[in-house]
């Protein structure tokens, strides 16, 4: 379902396949802004890039551009940033920084065990996270995508260790769309960090529910400076989409992606770096090869995903990968490696050539379930077809994964024959196959806030 976004007509789209690509953009934009950067990500490098964009965002601040960003904090302590962020703060920029580490611990002694309740906190901590890369220039220009900050992005199609990775270039309609949700956003992540510090014992999970009042319209008639006007500029039809499983309690990417798969007639491309789809997603893919849809996944080969975070968690996120590959394969659909040294981090989703997703999803419970992020979904020929030529041309550095090749390596346990989650039943009734709607009436799934 569409609920949270509509199709704008009229945009200006530039695909942008590369770090190289995306970051000539990016400064420029920057070197441009004449009077707000509103910039959101999953995480910054220390490195050359990231204090590349720290001195041109102080610069901005120095000149009057205000500067607004919400990052994830927990990924950010591992990147070791905090001094830069500090440095931005101090000289005007405002930062939130998305479920910090520190809050959401308290014991309410009346709810039961304190260790289950420690249990359920970690959980949430591990889970919830902002994973959304975009920055809004002016209110008038876009880019958003899969990409961070850090040299390992910005070197992309430039260094072979970089990693390959897409964002988009928009400008007309749908900037409004986006430029809203970020205020949304920055506004109600500040007035919970308000509550939280006038009420320690407050909970997230119990704060969303009282905020439902915070929409597009209040933005509109509270912030209405920062919205342009955003005439069409283009031919591009372009529909944003903000996923926010834990901030407005429903799974719109999650469902849309589920309707897309269930109406594909040829063919579906959809990478990212690890594979790891729930049931569902499993299900819908093995469906639409029974229908005649050819199915082509694209994810990291053991060597290239080593170029994770924390080479790829010491091996995890591979090993992980490979538990799903058993029922994909079996099911008819094509499993390519990606080769390369840097990984493949690229997530774009093309069904047949009538759509095509670029953004921060990917192809695993992460994003299904947990994760905050933004894609839009492009109907423009034009678009389409670079989408898929770069798919084909990222299919020259990939290897297929050929089941008799490899079973004598797969892990034993079969990842799709693990217990669902109660967060599937957050997905759209009319979604869900037969099989797991009844094992969701028999409440035989995982629990966390239930």
């Amino acid at each position: 379902m569409m609920s949270n976004s509509k199709i704008r007509e009229g945009n200006y789209v530039e695909f942008l396949p590369s770090g190289k690509l995306s970051f000539e953009k990016r400064w420029k934009l920057i070197d441009n802004a004449q009077e707000t950067i509103h910039l959101v990500t999953f995480s910054f490098m220390n490195d050359e890039t990231t204090h590349r964009l720290v001195n041109k965002l102080l610069e901005k601040l120095r000149r009057g551009v205000e500067v607004k960003i919400i990052l994830d904090q927990i990924v950010n302590k591992t990147t070791f940033v905090g001094k830069l962020l500090k440095r931005l703060e101090k000289n005007g920029a405002e930062l939130h920084q998305y479920n910090p580490l520190g809050q959401g611990w308290r014991i309410h002694w009346e709810e039961g065990h304190p260790f289950k309740q420690l249990m359920r906190n970690a959980k949430l901590k591990l889970k919830q996270h902002f994973h959304e890369k975009y920055m809004v220039i002016d209110g008038e220009e876009v880019i958003l995508g899969g990409i961070n900050w850090g040299d390992k992005y910005a070197y992309g199609g430039i260094r072979e260790e970089a990693w390959r990775d897409s964002d988009v270039y928009l400008k007309g309609p749908v900037v409004r769309d986006i430029q809203i949700q970020f205020l949304k956003d920055f506004y109600r992540y500040k007035l919970w960090e308000r509550t939280v510090r006038e009420k320690p014992r407050s909970r997230y999970y119990e704060f969303v529910k009282t905020i439902k009042w915070i929409n597009s319209g209040f933005i509109e008639e509270q912030f209405p400076g920062y919205l342009k006007n955003n005439k069409p500029c283009g031919t591009a039809s372009v529909a944003y989409m903000a996923h926010k499983p834990y901030d407005d309690e429903e799974l719109p990417l999650t469902n849309k992606f589920l309707e897309l798969i269930a109406s594909a007639k040829e063919h579906i491309f959809w990478g990212c770096h690890g594979i790891r789809p729930p049931r569902i997603y499993g299900y819908y893919l093995a469906e639409a090869v029974k229908r005649g849809v050819e199915v082509h996944l694209i994810t990291c080969s053991k060597k290239s995903s080593k170029s994770l975070m924390l080479n790829g968690l010491f091996g995890w996120m591979y090993w992980e990968c490979t538990k799903h590959f058993r029922y994909l394969l079996e099911n008819g659909i094509h499993i390519y490696e990606w080769q390369p040294k840097g990984a493949f981090h690229s997530k774009n989703l093309l069904i047949d050539n009538t759509v095509c997703s670029i953004g921060s999803y990917n192809i695993a419970r992460g994003s299904t379930y947990h994760h905050s992020e933004s894609n839009v979904l492009i109907y423009d020929p034009e678009i389409i077809r670079q989408v898929e030529a770069q798919f084909y041309i990222d299919l020259k550095d990939c290897r297929e994964v050929i089941l008799s090749e490899i079973i004598h390596k797969l892990p034993a346990r079969n990842a799709f024959d693990r217990v669902l989650h109660e967060r599937d039943l957050m997905i759209d009734k009319e979604l869900i196959p037969e099989e797991i709607f009844n094992e969701l009436l028999r409440k035989n799934y995982k629990r966390i806030l239930t």
